[in-house]
């Protein structure tokens, strides 16, 4: 029970202590014409997009939409798994594009 009140004691002292001993946060303003804020975005965004188009596309869509396309025939088995296997297809890849470049679209 000592221990207890002891680490409220250290505790609370510490608490009410640290805003004296740190400096008040104050605001800068980002230089004009920075374009390193595009990163973020764009990685962001890409990898939203093979998220969706690897893992939830063959969820969205029916499965007999999906397999009425000639080119989604040979690539569904490898993408209907839910590993990292569904990110290695073609879909993946120009979902990755696409959120790329609306995260850039976004970022501007």
């Amino acid at each position: 029970m000592k221990s207890l009140a002891m680490a409220v004691a250290i505790g609370s002292t510490v608490v009410l202590c640290v805003p004296a001993l740190t400096r008040p946060a104050a605001a800068q303003t980002a230089p004009v014409g920075s374009s390193g804020g595009y990163l973020l975005p764009v990685v962001v965004g890409a990898a939203a997009g093979a998220t969706v188009a690897a893992l939830l596309w063959p969820v969205i869509v029916p499965a007999g939409a999906v397999a009425a396309t000639p080119g989604a025939v040979a690539a569904a088995p490898a993408a209907m798994g839910w590993g990292w296997g569904a990110f290695m297809t073609t879909r993946a890849a120009v979902g990755a594009l696409i959120g790329a470049g609306l995260g850039f679209v976004a970022a501007r």
